[in-house]
C-alpha cells in the first residue's frame, strides 16, 4: 500500500476524461471535456441552442461549477517535463517557471528527502540535480543546483528565491538561491542532516529540520540569510514539516512519536498538540504527507493541506480552530485555489472542494495532479501522464466565477 500510494502521487497519473459544466450555448460552453488516453478528443458535444439532458444532481453540480468558475475552455496541453519519481515538479507562484529533478539513477530512495547520505540513498558515483525551465514547452532549461546531489526545491511566495537541499556526505545543507542574481547562500547547522526547507515570512527567511541522522529525531530551526539558525522546537522531540512561525515565537509543525504524526505548535520550552494522530510516523512513510502537495500553506496562512497517511486521504488543518477536516477517501494530491477552496485529486477524478463546508464539485475525470492555481491569470496547472518517466503539463483558464478571486 505504501509503495502503491507513493507511485500514484509521483509516477504515473493517467489521463482519461475531463468534464466541464454543460451549457446550451455557446458551443465552447456546451461541450464536455474528454481526455482519452493517447490524445485529446471531444465527445458528447451539443450544437449551440441544443440543450443536453441533465439529471437533477448533474444540474446542481453544473450550477455550482458556473458559480465558482464561470466559463472555461477545453484544457490546453502546454508542455512536458521529466519525472524521476521522487518529487513532482514545483511550479512558481506566477505559473511561468518550474523546478524539477533530473538524475542518472534508475531509481531513487525516498530517504533522500530526509537527508540520508547512506550510499544506498545517495550513491556517490551518481547525480541528482535541480533544473529550472519555463512551464510551457519541452526544453530541459538550466541546471540550478551546483553540487552532484540536490533535491527538495521550493519557491518563496514571491518567486524571487528558491531553497533546496544539497548533499555533502556525511551531512547535507540548506541552500538559498536568489533567482535574480543566482547567488547561493549555504544555511543550516554545520555537520548535521538538514532537510525539508520551507520559506517562512519573506524571501530571506527559512524554516527547516535538522538532526544527526535521517531517521531522526529532528528539530525545527528558523534562519535568515544574515543570521545563525534559531531553534524552535524543544529537546527530546521529533519535529518535522515546519509550516510557519508565529508572532508568539512558536512554530506550527508536525510532531512524530513511535507510531503517529500529530500537528502541533512548539518553542524550545514546550510542545502543544493541536490535532493528534494525523498520520503515521514511520520513515519514509510520513514523507507522503506532502508528496502530492507543493504548497501546503493556504493563501491567508491559516490552513494547511496534507495527506493523512493513516486514513489515506487529503485533509486540511485549520490551525486557529484546532480542527482537521478530511476530504474524499482515496484522494492523493491537491493545491489551493483560494483561502478556503482546493483542487483535489483522486485516482479517478479532480474535484473542487470547499474546505470549510466540505462541499465538492467534480471537474475532471481521470488521474491528475493539480499543481498550482495562479489567481492573477485564473489558471489551474495540472500534471498528467505523458509516458513512463515524463509528465505532460496542462492548463485550464477560468473566466468569471467566484473561486480564487479573493
Amino acid at each position: 500500500m505504501i509503495r502503491k500510494t507513493w507511485n500514484m502521487i509521483t509516477r504515473y497519473p493517467r489521463q482519461h476524461s475531463v468534464r466541464a459544466s454543460r451549457r446550451s450555448a455557446p458551443l465552447r460552453a456546451a461541450c464536455l471535456w474528454l481526455w482519452a488516453m493517447g490524445g485529446l478528443a471531444m465527445t458528447g458535444c451539443h450544437s449551440a441552442g441544443t440543450a443536453p439532458t441533465i439529471e437533477p444532481d448533474q444540474q446542481s453540480q453544473a450550477d455550482r461549477q458556473r458559480q465558482l468558475f464561470g466559463e472555461f475552455d477545453i484544457p490546453r496541453k502546454i508542455g512536458t517535463v521529466e519525472n524521476v519519481g521522487l518529487q513532482i515538479p514545483v511550479i512558481s507562484p506566477d505559473g511561468r517557471q518550474m523546478l524539477y529533478l533530473r538524475t542518472d539513477c534508475e531509481s531513487l530512495s525516498p530517504m533522500t528527502l530526509l537527508g540520508s547520505t547512506a550510499p544506498q540513498d545517495t550513491p556517490p558515483e551518481r547525480t541528482l540535480s535541480i533544473w529550472v525551465r519555463p512551464v510551457e514547452g519541452t526544453g530541459v532549461g538550466q541546471q540550478l543546483s551546483k553540487c552532484s546531489w540536490a533535491h527538495s526545491p521550493t519557491w518563496s511566495d514571491s518567486g524571487a528565491a528558491v531553497a533546496c537541499v544539497a548533499s555533502n556526505p556525511p551531512h547535507c545543507d540548506i541552500v538559498h538561491i536568489d533567482m535574480a542574481t543566482g547567488k547561493a547562500t549555504i544555511l543550516g547547522l554545520l555537520g548535521t542532516v538538514n532537510c525539508l526547507p520551507r520559506f517562512d515570512v519573506d524571501d530571506r527567511t527559512l524554516l527547516f529540520c535538522s538532526g544527526e541522522r535521517a531517521k531522526g529525531p529532528f528539530h525545527v530551526y528558523r534562519q535568515t540569510l544574515d543570521a545563525a539558525p534559531v531553534a524552535l522546537s524543544p529537546p527530546g522531540s521529533d519535529c518535522l514539516f515546519p509550516v510557519r512561525s508565529e508572532k508568539t515565537g512558536r512554530v506550527l509543525c508536525a510532531r512524530a512519536d513511535t507510531r503517529y504524526m500529530h500537528w502541533a505548535t512548539c518553542d524550545t520550552d514546550s510542545i502543544t498538540d493541536l490535532i493528534p494522530k494525523c498520520g503515521l510516523s514511520g520513515r519514509p512513510l510520513l514523507l507522503q504527507t506532502w508528496a502530492g502537495i507543493a504548497s501546503p500553506l493556504s493563501p491567508d496562512r491559516g490552513a494547511v493541506l496534507f495527506f493523512d497517511t493513516g486514513q489515506n486521504r487529503i485533509a486540511v488543518l485549520h490551525a486557529a480552530q484546532r480542527l482537521v477536516r478530511r476530504h474524499r477517501s482515496g484522494s492523493i494530491a491537491a493545491c489551493w485555489i483560494d483561502e478556503q477552496t482546493i483542487a483535489l485529486a483522486t485516482p479517478e477524478a479532480v474535484f473542487v472542494v470547499n474546505t470549510t463546508t466540505g462541499v465538492s464539485t467534480s471537474l475532471f475525470s481521470g488521474s491528475w495532479i493539480p499543481s498550482r492555481y495562479v489567481p492573477s491569470s485564473r489558471r489551474l496547472l495540472l500534471l498528467g501522464q505523458e509516458r513512463a518517466g515524463r509528465f505532460s503539463i496542462w492548463e485550464v483558464v477560468f473566466k468569471g466565477g467566484s473561486a480564487g478571486t479573493t
